[in-house]
């Protein structure tokens, strides 16, 4: 399949965008990021090698339906009335290997893979990684995320996962 090199900048753009501004906590700007119907999905491992499948029917991390639950979050966030949150740790980011899998005219189907580096005073430093796959959408002229879904590599969950730590 050969890519447009102006459509791997716009996607790697929302791509990075999505971790920096959850970086920079602008929380605001990054739910400016997402459609309506987005869905956003942590699959929990039921296997050595087997992930869930079905986030309405089995185990998921985190599993939020539509923008106004990755809002909700981001409220609570901000008003401190996230216990996990508190205090709210110093992250960084790394994204790399962004690959288009599929084109379409106003749809995209992406995957890249991520390491989060963070720190917080009570739990001290933190590394996790994993896989990212997006489908983003082309809405008003912008690039859109539609669907974000995160596989967390780590044999254990050592930290309250949250939006901004995955």
């Amino acid at each position: 399949m050969k890519i447009d090199p102006e459509l791997q900048l716009a996607v790697e753009r929302v791509i990075h965008l999505d971790a920096w501004l959850l970086d920079e906590r602008r929380f605001e700007d990054w739910l400016a990021l997402f459609t309506e119907d987005v869905t956003f999905w942590v699959p929990a491992w039921t296997g050595e090698e087997t992930l869930s499948r079905d986030p309405e029917t089995e185990l998921a991390l985190i599993y939020i339906r539509g923008k106004e639950g990755l809002d909700d979050r981001v409220f609570r966030i901000g008003t401190r009335d996230s216990y996990a949150s508190l205090p709210l740790p110093r992250s960084c980011h790394v994204v790399g290997n962004v690959l288009i899998l599929s084109a379409e005219e106003n749809e995209v189907e992406a995957a890249a893979s991520w390491t989060v580096h963070q720190y917080a005073s009570l739990k001290g430093a933190r590394v996790h990684g994993g896989r990212y796959r997006y489908r983003l959408r082309l809405e008003d002229g912008e690039w859109r995320i539609a669907a974000k879904t995160v596989t967390f590599l780590n044999d254990g969950v050592d930290v309250a996962l949250d939006i901004y730590n995955v």
